[in-house]
């Protein structure tokens, strides 16, 4: 099957727009501190789900956003479906590898690209571990993964519409249909990170309160006993709210993570309307560019990959949208962190921090070659596809995450 594009823009406006997104996601995810790596992270060692929360408000909305808009007949469902990848073994395997490298290595593929472009150089390191580790498995396990996938062998054979949600619960993939498996994914997804982010809030706020009047003594000096001192609540919301404004405007304030959390969810249907015709899921890409990335290096040396391994020979060209909004999300990151001042080249002082992110950056190759795809180009997207796969993604992600802080631990 051939899509064809939903709208009739030129190639300079598509490329153009593709840029664009790319430019807010490193942009904001700079800003906000964005990564999901961190998120998990958190719910293991300072039992927080302030972030975690965000990130299932993230894939709530963005599942709402490019459900409805299938629902209501604006963007075909093909568009949805078409590049829904079989789910199997590999990408739970995969993604416990990956949730275990990138927790290892300090990031996510989103946070190691927007912080190598602030200048930490444990994240260039990680990079090129990314690199090497795609090399390995095209090599190792790659023949053996595309033999259980060709055969179906704990794995579906056939993807699109059949890993599709609204066809799986409701073998259709009518207007109705899709809303409401809409409505089943986001909704719940989105009260569910609300509630988790007012759960920890709330025990951050019983944490102050037990701490009685010894919060007086950081007021200050004039502050009388009994007697109530100034606090943030009693300056005027609506003067508040246009100083915070005001400061992330001029970049002297980070972005909070549920105003990062929305905005790049827009950006995500963004690109889903954009690439209305393209695929969805081949456009949404953070870390098949680092390997193929590899395989440009190599070639001026006269080592052609894709000629001898067959995962580079069905690796994507070079210029595309994906690669495209890739290089513009460094570049957003970049601009964020140096107006900002952010920006810093960063050696970090215990050196064997750039071996482990060197060896977390392959295993995270390894995983998100395994898995089909990383924390962003399959699991967020795949909750915006309205599939599976995000979920298994996410479960797998997690224990990997999780086994790496015990390990962390004991290192």
């Amino acid at each position: 099957m051939i899509l064809q594009p939903v709208f009739s823009e030129s190639w300079a406006i598509i490329f153009g727009l593709f840029g664009l997104s790319g430019f807010i996601l490193g942009w904001v995810a700079q800003r906000g501190n964005y990564c999901f790596v961190n998120a998990m992270t958190s719910i293991f060692t300072t039992k927080s789900f302030e972030r975690f929360g965000a990130l299932l408000i993230l894939f709530g909305l963005t599942a709402l956003g490019t459900g409805l808009l299938v629902a209501f007949g604006l963007i075909p469902p093909v568009d949805q479906y078409f590049n829904n990848y079989f789910a199997g073994w590999y990408i739970l395997v995969g993604s416990f590898i990956f949730g275990f490298g990138a927790a290892l290595a300090g990031g996510c593929n989103l946070s190691m690209l927007y912080r190598a472009s602030s200048g930490y150089v444990q994240n260039w390191i990680e990079l090129f571990g990314m690199m090497i580790g795609t090399y390995v498995f095209a090599v190792a396990i790659w023949p053996f993964q595309s033999y259980t996938m060709e055969n179906g062998i704990f794995s579906t054979s056939s993807g699109g519409y059949v890993e599709y949600l609204p066809y799986v619960l409701f073998h259709s993939v009518s207007d109705m249909s899709v809303y409401l498996t809409t409505m089943i994914v986001g909704l719940p997804l989105l009260f569910l990170g609300i509630y988790l982010q007012m759960r920890t809030r709330g025990k951050w706020n019983r944490g102050t309160a037990g701490m009685g009047g010894l919060g007086m003594k950081a007021v200050g000096a004039k502050a009388l006993p009994g007697v109530p001192g100034p606090t943030p609540s009693s300056i005027p919301s609506n003067l508040r709210l246009k100083q915070d404004v005001k400061d992330m405007l001029l970049l002297r304030k980070p972005y909070g993570t549920n105003l990062s959390t929305v905005i790049l969810a827009l950006d995500m249907i963004l690109v889903f309307i954009v690439g209305a015709g393209y695929t969805f899921n081949y456009l949404v890409i953070t870390s098949s560019d680092g390997g193929r990335f590899f395989e440009y290096i190599l070639m001026p040396l006269g080592i052609n990959l894709f000629t001898n391994t067959p995962w580079f020979n069905s690796s994507l060209p070079i210029v595309d949208p994906s690669t495209l909004m890739v290089v513009m999300l460094c570049v957003g990151a970049f601009a964020a962190s140096y107006l900002s001042g952010d920006f810093k080249i960063r050696i970090p002082r215990d050196r064997k921090r750039l071996a482990i992110g060197f060896v977390g950056g392959m295993l995270v190759g390894i995983g998100v070659r395994m898995a089909l795809g990383c924390n962003v180009g399959l699991m967020w997207t795949n909750f915006g596809q309205l599939g599976y796969d995000g979920y298994i993604f996410l479960g797998g992600m997690l224990a990997g995450v999780f086994l790496a802080v015990k390990v962390q631990e004991k290192l």
